[in-house]
């Protein structure tokens, strides 16, 4: 058995797809946690949540967790103010790419097709992994006597450290904020380390921040870090 860690992958189908069979040629006897933010900014939001409900309905070992994204799109239901905070973050893509299936398929929530609302509403906000990882998209507010507490910090905290009283022992790895691949690798390489960012920035090659362009993922029994460049 293998378990792979895999973050942000905001659109980018091909991507995904190259990264699991074949750079890693996964198979149903592989543990696959994903890290949140599936959906926004990339050419086939559809395409990559329609992927990952196949993978499960045919067996294989995923768990997925919720990302801020997945969480501003569920919350449109809520008002106008919800509505255009998702829209500002790319939610007008993710809009018109639902548009071509909508149609022939059952929808529950305006424009997702049922299958799909259902993957949304059953992603968790964090996940223990063999009592040692803690998985999660953002981070903890650590202010609070329970962490655990806050959704929202899971969702969208940015953290730069863990206090030493907060699950001693246990290794923290999330995605949200992307960085260069070669600050990731650089990192990845002092296992004395609590806190790990997966995130390359696969959705922004050439964009913005220098040396992202990557969807990673990292295998925790060998603490390999692999990697493709974006292909979307």
């Amino acid at each position: 058995m293998r378990t792979f860690i895999i973050p942000d992958i905001h659109g980018c189908s091909k991507t995904l797809r190259f990264l699991l069979e074949v750079k890693l040629s996964v198979c149903k006897t592989d543990r696959l946690f994903f890290l949140g933010d599936y959906i926004d900014r990339g050419p086939d939001t559809p395409g990559v949540i329609e992927y990952l409900i196949n993978l499960i309905d045919e067996g294989f070992n995923i768990t997925c967790l919720k990302g801020n994204h997945e969480q501003m799109m569920l919350d449109c239901i809520k008002g106008d103010y919800e509505m255009s905070l998702w829209l500002m973050n790319s939610g007008f893509a993710t809009m018109h790419q639902y548009e071509s299936i909508v149609t022939a398929i059952d929808t529950d929530y305006g424009f997702l097709p049922k299958r799909h609302l259902n993957f949304f509403t059953s992603l968790k906000p964090y996940v223990v992994v063999d009592n040692q990882y803690l998985l999660v998209h953002g981070g903890f507010n650590y202010e609070l006597p329970n962490p655990f507490a806050d959704e929202y910090a899971m969702l969208w905290n940015r953290p730069t450290e863990v206090p030493s009283s907060f699950m001693p022992g246990y290794k923290i790895i999330h995605g949200h904020t992307p960085r260069a691949l070669a600050k990731i690798v650089e990192e990845f390489k002092d296992t004395q380390r609590r806190l790990y960012d997966l995130d390359a920035g696969c959705v922004y090659k050439g964009l913005y921040i220098p040396g992202t362009g990557y969807l990673t993922a990292l295998q925790l029994e060998n603490w390999r870090l692999e990697f493709v460049e974006c292909l979307d």
